[in-house]
């Protein structure tokens, strides 16, 4: 009976299970992104090997590397939020004080 069922109400069940396994799906991609820091690691070390060949001066790269600290807080933040496990130990991220 419980193949029957499902093939019977398929037309009324059928959009709504669509619905929610998509929606599933996107917040499982977004999650993933919002807390994946290997980017950010990534272009640290871009930055870090543009300073050592002399493509760019201390100020450019204490400016960017600004930026990109930010962004690792922020991912720390998400993850936070999750309930992930952070790299860096029972440690909170600093709220603004704009917030």
């Amino acid at each position: 009976m419980g193949i029957l069922k499902h093939v019977l109400f398929w037309p009324v069940t059928g959009p709504t299970f669509l619905a929610r396994y998509s929606m599933e799906k996107v917040e499982e991609v977004t999650r993933q992104q919002l807390t994946d820091d290997s980017a950010v690691r990534e272009d640290l070390m871009a930055l870090q090997m543009e300073l050592e060949l002399g493509d760019i001066d201390e100020e450019e790269y204490v400016r960017r590397e600004a930026e990109l600290m930010q962004r690792l807080r922020e991912v720390r933040a998400w993850r936070e939020h999750f309930g992930m496990p952070t790299s860096g130990g029972a440690v909170q991220v600093a709220r603004d004080e704009d917030e």
